[in-house]
């Protein structure tokens, strides 16, 4: 266990703080991508994809967190 998924597992709200703006970051991304001619902000295809890859991080974190909380009662 690396020292990110300890912090976020020693701080519940945290993590689901980072989710869900990482959600809605990927949700206003596709928004933007998709029904507008041109996005709202520029934001380079790097940016773009490690946010996707922190998404799935922090999803497959916040997930465990919630199994190991369902184990425990």
């Amino acid at each position: 266990m690396n020292s990110i998924e300890k912090f976020l597992r020693k701080n519940i709200r945290f993590s689901s703080i980072l989710y869900f703006s990482s959600l809605g970051y990927f949700i206003f991304f596709v928004y933007s991508d998709i029904y507008l001619v041109e996005p709202i902000l520029d934001i380079p295809e790097i940016i773009d994809t490690l946010m996707f890859f922190w998404f799935l991080y922090i999803t497959y974190i916040v997930i465990m967190i919630q199994k190991d909380l369902k184990d425990k009662k």
